[in-house]
């Protein structure tokens, strides 16, 4: 018995290899799979023959050969079963449901302008998101593997709870794996906003190439994800890539988390208002000055486009922190890739490469230059890297649930 049960995990660990290498790559053929595995050309035409027949892959087209011979391409079947994705920020939480290869087949945003008079009263916005979507593209409730939910940290990862988020205090301490899980019948996945936005990158935007990433969120506030050998890096304590939480300056403003001189409290979207609102108190001339008490990150970004030099300068000493914070980053972690999205970086293209320039410049000298990029994915990340955990967690667990218990295969 024990052998039979060796030899099935050996089937199931070649099964998921095949799987993981057509997902990572969009497609695959034979001779591919079996240069990539190790396993023999038979070997893998068994294991493509089962995954078909099970449903979890397609052929997809015919590629040409080098000598003019053509060879089949696998790819994942998309629409075997179903991910929904959530991401919740300050402005928008956005609700997508996908299919396997990461496509959003239907998404609903929900303004986060609106006080939200208690927790309950969110969740149920959530959860109706959840049956909209489903309902429009007309999904079977079965046919979800599960909800994948990136929400602003710190999260207690153990329990499913929303801790203490600076940013959207009316969030603390709500239990949000556990309540959507009785509200909507499905398992749910939660963590960091930034560690879904990171494996969405990583899947489907500008890391596809890369086994490790950074991913750095430059928004109202700051963030990270950490990729490493294409998992997410959680830490032991659920905190790591809490980068806007780094201290830049000892003696600096005093940030929302409480300390001081955080790289949030000098370069995030909130830091760039705080100090636009207090030097606007010495330019009564100034087109803000009337509002300077009630500013939003969209003056900034028409001052910007007005060539406006105070706004235009307080951008970019928040860019110059933010390249001193990466380079850092760069010394400690030399990640293949370091992806930058976020509002300041999507709506101020010059503030990507003084991040660039600055990194480089003080990382240290002599190493060759880390990739670096912007995000290509842009506000639909977040809900991406959600469905793609999901995802995830069926391409390498539950998947084995599908597999048959026995049946001769590979060699």
């Amino acid at each position: 018995m024990e052998e039979q049960n060796k030899q099935v995990q050996l089937k199931n660990f070649n099964r998921r290899s095949v799987l993981g290498y057509i997902r990572k790559n969009g497609a695959a053929t034979k001779a591919g799979l079996s240069a990539a595995t190790g396993l023999t050309f038979m070997a893998i035409k068994k294991i493509l023959e089962e995954l078909e027949e099970l449903g979890l892959i397609r052929c997809d087209a015919m590629e040409k050969g080098t000598v003019g011979r053509h060879a089949l391409t696998y790819v994942i079947n998309e629409s075997y079963k179903y991910t929904i994705g959530v991401h919740i920020n300050k402005f928008a939480t956005r609700v997508a449901l996908m299919d396997l290869r990461g496509h959003i087949l239907c998404i609903e945003r929900c303004s986060m302008e609106r006080i939200f008079q208690n927790q309950s009263v969110f969740v149920e916005t959530i959860v109706a998101a959840v049956e909209k979507v489903t309902a429009k593209a007309g999904i079977k409730k079965e046919d979800i593997l599960g909800i994948g939910v990136g929400a602003p940290g710190p999260i207690d990862m153990e329990n499913g709870v929303i801790l203490t988020p600076p940013n959207m205090p009316f969030l603390n301490y709500l239990p949000l794996r556990e309540v959507m899980e009785e509200r909507t019948g499905c398992r749910v996945y939660l963590y960091k906003d930034t560690n879904a936005i990171a494996f969405g990158e990583y899947w489907d935007g500008e890391g596809k190439q890369a086994s490790d990433l950074i991913y750095i969120d430059v928004d109202m506030g700051i963030g990270s994800g950490l990729i490493i050998d294409g998992k997410i890096k959680v830490g032991a304590n659920s905190i790591a890539g809490e980068f806007g939480h780094i201290t830049i300056d000892v003696n600096g403003p005093r940030c929302n988390c409480g300390n001081r001189g955080c790289l949030e409290a000098m370069s995030s979207g909130i830091a760039v208002l705080r100090e636009l609102e207090k030097q606007l108190e010495e330019e009564e001339s100034h087109p803000l000055y009337p509002k300077r008490k009630e500013l939003v990150i969209e003056d900034v970004f028409e001052m910007v486009e007005r060539n406006d030099l105070l706004t235009i300068s307080i951008l970019n000493q928040s860019a110059h922190y933010m390249g001193i914070a990466v380079s850092n980053l760069i010394n400690i972690l030399d990640p293949q890739m370091i992806i930058l999205g976020g509002i300041l970086i999507q709506n101020y293209p010059r503030y990507f490469q003084i991040v660039q320039t600055v990194a480089n410049a003080k990382k240290v000298k002599g190493a060759r230059e880390n990739g670096m990029r912007v995000s290509a994915l842009g506000e639909n990340a977040g809900v991406i890297g959600a469905g793609e955990i999901v995802a995830d967690d069926f391409f390498n667990r539950k998947v084995n649930e599908v597999f048959p218990r026995n049946g001769g295969m590979q060699e």
